[in-house]
């Protein structure tokens, strides 16, 4: 190699590291670190794509080219393609020619009408060779493949990428915990005085419920109903606050599971009755005595029958309640199934997130966020499958011994 081309690129890795140092924005950062990668390897493309570590997939976060924009939407799962086989082996992979590759993806060319034909790979890897995304060179100009002097040169453009990548990331998560932090401190203090006001107005409901008997009137009792909903209402919500922002441990205690659900469940008798929605209950035998925090746990089963119950239709809504023994696990599963309106797929990722609400003004975005909290604290898990218009199910698994598998899991 020339001394003119070893000054030329080396000038572009020092431009490279002064964005870097230089530039606040990920999006426009990652963008010119694209474009110089292009030009310095002489390519008639470049791509940067991320890996989502929820939905285990790369997305495009920067394309560069003339239809790099057509790109955006397209994802890919590990071993996926080129770049998804360079991200699942996470090692440089470059193909000299695509037509002769049957890792090859086509769909990005069917979609932007660009013709790929030789593709360089870089994994791009934060700490501990943790995955962040692949960055990507395509069609090295005139013809000739990429050689074992730009892969060296991709992997030292992929290095500052990576770094650039990992500190904004753990810029992102240390503002969400110091958010998240805020907002619990916020709604502990709030709960607190919201919860003496409550404990007024119960006593007085308590008080009026004893003489409404001898009040004439529907109006009386239409407004009065209101008024006992309504404070329901301001009830649960102080609940789901203290149960998301309190640190307090677990109180375990032995329950009959089968007893337990029913009595928790029980409060939604009245209301199944009025929109004749119809509840099946179904247990397993070998699941008898488990440990929980029965409040916390109450809390979870109401929150998510509570959705249940608001996701069907009247007459012909249909409500399902199983347990299910995991005996090699020391394990047993909950299962709350509805036939309602379902959860859209885009919405699946979102819904344990505090304050994700579909319900516009009626929802908080609190009740599934407390349901993963508590079941957390029990060492279990939470799952949802759902399909829209044909409805949903929630699966909890929790240890039979939650305190024993905190502590097996901490060893």
């Amino acid at each position: 190699m020339k001394k003119d081309e070893y000054l030329h690129k080396f000038q572009v890795l020092q431009r490279i590291s002064n964005f870097i140092s230089s530039i606040s924005s990920l999006q426009k950062l990652l963008t010119l670190i694209m474009e110089e990668s292009k030009s310095i390897l002489n390519a008639e493309a470049s791509s940067l794509l991320l890996y989502d570590r929820k939905e285990k997939v790369l997305f495009f976060k920067v394309a560069t080219g003339e239809k790099g924009s057509e790109v955006r939407t397209i994802k890919l799962k590990l071993g996926q393609g080129i770049a998804g086989l360079c991200a699942k082996q996470k090692k440089i992979i470059n193909v000299s020619d695509t037509a002769k590759d049957s890792h090859f993806f086509s769909a990005a060319d069917t979609k932007t009408h660009f013709r790929t034909k030789s593709i360089l790979a870089v994994p791009l890897t934060g700490k501990g060779g943790k995955l962040l995304g692949v960055l990507e060179v395509l069609n090295k100009r005139g013809g000739k493949p990429f050689d074992r002097k730009d892969e060296e040169l991709m992997a030292i453009i992929a290095g500052e990428a990576s770094l650039s990548v990992e500190n904004a990331q753990l810029y992102l998560d240390n503002i969400r915990n110091a958010r998240m932090a805020g907002v619990g401190e916020t709604m502990l203090s709030l709960s607190h005085d919201i919860k003496n006001i409550l404990n007024g107005l119960i006593g007085g409901i308590s008080l009026l419920d004893e003489t409404m008997g001898s009040v004439q009137g529907e109006y009386v009792k239409d407004g009065w109903h209101i008024v006992k909903s309504n404070v329901n209402r301001i009830s649960d919500l102080i609940l789901d606050m203290l149960n998301y922002s309190s640190k307090k441990k677990p109180l375990f205690q032995k329950v009959v599971l089968e007893d337990f659900v029913k009595d928790a469940v029980s409060v939604y008798d009245e209301k199944l009755k009025e929109k004749n929605i119809a509840l099946e209950l179904d247990f397993d035998s070998g699941v008898k005595e488990v440990m929980i925090d029965t409040t916390g746990m109450q809390r979870v089963l109401l929150n998510l029958f509570s959705n249940a119950y608001e996701a069907v239709q009247p007459g012909t809504g249909r409500l399902k309640i199983c347990t299910r023994c995991i005996p090699d696990r020391g394990c047993y599963s909950v299962l709350l199934e509805d036939n309602g309106s379902g959860i859209p797929p885009e919405n699946l990722q979102k819904i344990f997130d505090i304050f994700f609400t579909t319900k516009g003004h009626k929802g908080t975005g609190l009740g599934l966020a407390v349901v993963r909290k508590i079941i957390t604290e029990h060492s279990g898990s939470v799952d949802v499958a759902s399909q829209p218009g044909k409805g949903t199910v929630f699966t909890l698994t929790l240890p039979v011994d939650p305190e024993n598998a905190g502590k097996k899991a901490k060893s």
